[in-house]
């Protein structure tokens, strides 16, 4: 294209007609090639200039993508996760619902063989991990406007907030109403060193490592441990104990729910905005 303009430059400067027409000189036909150079040397520039954009641009497309990749398969992990912490809290409400059950239908803490390990397993919690390294990253470096769909990365952002609150209130309630509060009472007053923790509790933990348990055999523990929690204040406190543990575990559960479903939401998005771009 550049020898193109260049040749209609040179025409233009020895056109004698043209010059002669003018009033021509050779002073004239000098200008008129110096300021055709310059208009090649500009044109040259701005193509330049735009397959340089080009290029940027394209880099730019295919490093977003990257990451639009990238945050699928985190949050795809996150629902994972989720449903893991949802499968968890449903046991602990199914296991405090029986506590409650049997309370009712023995009139106190009775015939305890059955229920000991599913109290004991109302000491378990479950930490909530972010699984989004990619958007704490992107966050984090001030990369998120790498993402070029507004509502997209509106939506990220905002996902990644209740995310992060999310998380930090779980953690604070596992250590001040679960750990502190809850499971010292379990511990203390119940049989764990005679009845562990209930079969289905150890599955879950067989789901993710191998672990090893200790029983002591000692009957009179069990005996000592139902003495002391039909004493009416000890039977008050647990049963309230048992109540509230149910109460936060299914509280727990909502919040998971609903971050799984605002999870898969900005999924669909991500793989809407990937399928445009391939």
């Amino acid at each position: 294209m550049i020898n193109f303009f260049r040749k209609k430059r040179k025409a233009l400067a020895n056109d004698h007609s043209y010059a002669k027409a003018s009033g021509g000189t050779k002073a004239l036909k000098y200008m008129r090639y110096a300021v055709g150079e310059i208009i090649l040397v500009v044109i040259g520039i701005l193509i330049a200039l735009s397959i340089n954009t080009w290029n940027e641009n394209r880099k730019l497309r295919k490093q977003e993508i990257i990451y639009l990749n990238n945050l699928k398969n985190d949050i795809n992990a996150q629902i994972k996760m989720l449903d893991i912490y949802i499968n968890f809290e449903d046991l602990i409400i199914d296991q405090s619902k029986d506590i409650i059950s049997h309370y009712e239908l023995n009139n106190g803490f009775h015939n305890m063989d059955s229920i000991f390990p599913k109290l004991h397993d109302l000491t378990i919690r479950w930490t909530f991990s972010n699984a989004n390294t990619t958007l704490m990253q992107l966050l984090n470096s001030n990369q998120i406007n790498s993402i070029q769909k507004r509502q997209l990365k509106e939506e990220l952002i905002e996902y990644n907030q209740q995310i992060d609150l999310f998380a930090k209130n779980t953690n604070i309630n596992n250590t001040n109403l679960i750990d502190i509060f809850t499971t010292a009472t379990f511990i203390e007053i119940g049989s764990y060193a005679l009845y562990g923790n209930s079969d289905r509790m150890i599955k879950k933990f067989e789901e993710f490592y191998s672990f090893e348990t200790i029983r002591v055999k000692d009957i009179e523990l069990k005996n000592i441990s139902i003495k002391i929690i039909n004493e009416p204040k000890k039977k008050l406190d647990l049963i309230n104990k048992v109540v509230y543990r149910n109460t936060l575990s299914s509280l727990q559960k909502s919040g998971n729910l609903a971050l799984k479903e605002k999870s898969k939401q900005i999924l669909l998005m991500l793989e809407n905005e990937i399928e445009l771009h391939n």
